[in-house]
């Protein structure tokens, strides 16, 4: 306990940074899903069960030497269920955090009423009665889990066990009516009573295998099976993988982490793509049968932060650096203006990527500073990051220095000269994120600005003479006037404009995989801290009739 203290001290003190995540569900991004949450889905489950249930009909018959017996038109009358969740880690090893098991009960009371007939032919007579049969339960228990965590195919998900189902009749009242032969029939009922109880339990294990087996297979698709992308506006698109890496959790939550691996696709030439691995996790075995315990594992829903009634979503600094650096590995911080037109003051540039267009922009300047640039007839700016942005998230919201460079030609024809020149300085953009409903899901839609420190470089100039610039150039020193209107107008490009225009380009925003067609949002809070962005909402509403 004091080696700890004395780190933490150290780390404050020489300012290094910390941050609350644990290993390894520090990197990419990282859903927490409350118990309550959890609760309330099941909630959601159970009623549609109920109601699907209510407008079935059910029909079957039996046979044997010489009979037959037939039931028909039953349905269920009054139906109560009344759901209950268990979240437990299992202990095992893959990936050192364990699978979750979520263990489900249902208990409730139910009557149900049909109709049934049943014939005997022998060689010598036949025997023929009908009539209406009313059964109800007080007390019946099912119970099922889905495990969240390593699937037989060894991909990570949502596996629902069917063989772990198990149901239990405490109570069963059989009443057959209709007949002048139902009080023989009530007998031989109450005689194989027990029977009866089976059959029904294996019928509420088939009817609760279907539902639950089809519930975890859609959520399992809208939430990882989808595309998830941000489309470009010069062509392509930014795609983000969001298979799961880990499914874990404790007993007040179910943790989900991804990697979302970034790719660049559809463009005609394609940069090398720089995204981590995938965290390995080796297959472990089937989960135990019910009753059996493993080790208890570590409870981690203490280790991510988010709310305990909703869900929550934590993009960590890892996510962001990946996604800024990708910038600049993918060329997109790269942008070539060329002036088209002058109306006093106003300058209009042409803005354009691998020769695409993006934008068109203006700009102002003040009287003396356009005089000094009115010479140059043909203006022509390229700038473009020079190494990956340093990306750093604090309580203030997203940082990242960038090191630009800014390659200057500007060129007249009376008289003739020509300015030919390089740029370097370290600009800082900061961003903030809120989350936003757009285009059939969930995304965090950005907003950028931009500062720039001093521009370094040193400016030449010169005639140009036969397309060559002659020797004799004149050196402009700080403080220059030409210079000086230069560095404003790269400062007003970077600062007003650029930074706009990535802004517009991410208006897709960064999607995340909350299944939109089954859960609505009403609002949500958007924090900053040390090396994390974290989303909470406890304002959900669930529909899961939607198709």
């Amino acid at each position: 306990m004091l080696s700890r203290v004395l780190v933490i001290i150290i780390l404050t003190i020489t300012g290094i940074r910390t941050s609350e995540l644990s290993p390894p569900l520090n990197t990419g991004i990282i859903g927490k899903i409350s118990k309550q949450f959890l609760q309330d889905f099941a909630n959601e489950i159970i009623d549609e069960f109920e109601e699907d249930l209510r407008g079935r009909t059910f029909s079957g018959s039996d046979s044997g030497s010489g009979y037959n017996f037939n039931y028909w038109n039953v349905r269920a009358n009054s139906l109560s269920l009344n759901p209950a969740l268990s979240l437990e880690n299992d202990g095992s090893p893959g990936g050192g955090t364990g699978q979750l098991i979520v263990g489900g009960s249902i208990g409730g009371s139910t009557s149900l009423s049909g109709s049934w007939s049943f014939n005997k032919k022998s060689w010598w007579y036949s025997f023929s009665t009908s009539g209406t049969v009313d059964m109800s339960s007080s007390w019946f228990m099912v119970q099922s889990r889905v495990v969240m965590g390593t699937k037989s195919d060894g991909r990570v998900g949502f596996n629902y066990d069917p063989s772990a189902c198990r149901a239990s009749v405490a109570d069963l009242d059989v009443e057959v009516g209709g007949s002048s032969y139902s009080w023989i029939i009530n007998i031989l009922i109450w005689a194989f009573q027990d029977d009866f109880k089976g059959t029904l339990e294996e019928v509420a294990c088939r009817i609760t295998n279907e539902v639950l087996s089809d519930a975890a297979e859609k959520f399992s698709q809208a939430m990882f099976d989808k595309d998830f992308s941000m489309p470009l506006k010069t062509g392509g698109e930014v795609k983000m993988d969001f298979n799961p890496s880990i499914i874990t959790g404790g007993s007040d939550c179910a943790i989900i982490a991804t990697p979302a691996t970034i790719e660049l696709q559809a463009l005609l030439k394609t940069p090398p793509i720089v995204t981590p691995d995938f965290i390995y996790l080796p297959a472990t075995n089937q989960p135990p049968p019910l009753g059996r315990r493993r080790r208890q594992a570590e409870d981690w829903c203490s280790k991510v932060p988010g709310t305990r009634r909703g869900i929550s979503i934590v993009l960590t600094e890892d996510l962001i650096t990946r996604l800024i650096q990708n910038l600049h590995h993918f060329n997109l911080l790269k942008f070539e203006l060329v002036e088209r037109e002058r109306d006093g003051s106003t300058m209009t540039f042409d803005v354009t990527r691998n020769g695409q267009s993006m934008s068109t922009i203006d700009l102002e300047f003040p009287g003396d500073s356009a005089e000094r640039l009115a010479d140059f007839n043909d203006k022509r700016i390229r700038i473009g990051s020079t190494e990956p942005p340093e990306v750093q998230i604090d309580e203030n919201g997203i940082s990242a220095s960038v090191n630009v460079r800014a390659r200057v030609t500007f060129s007249s024809e009376s008289p003739k000269l020509e300015i030919r020149k390089e740029f370097n300085a370290k600009t800082h953009w900061r961003g903030t994120v809120r989350l936003t409903e757009k285009d059939g899901r969930y995304s965090l839609i950005p907003h950028i600005t931009a500062s720039v420190d001093v521009w370094t470089g040193k400016l030449y100039i010169g005639a140009v003479r036969d397309g060559e610039v002659r020797a004799s150039q004149r050196k402009l020193e700080e403080g220059h006037q030409i210079l000086d209107a230069i560095e404003r107008l790269l400062n007003s490009l970077l600062e007003e404009n650029l930074a706009a225009i990535l802004e517009e380009e991410g208006r897709s925003g960064i999607p995340l995989n909350i299944p939109l067609e089954y859960l609505t949002i009403g609002s949500a809070d958007v924090s900053y801290k040390d090396g994390y962005i974290l989303v909470e909402a406890d304002d959900i509403s669930i529909d899961l009739e939607h198709e």
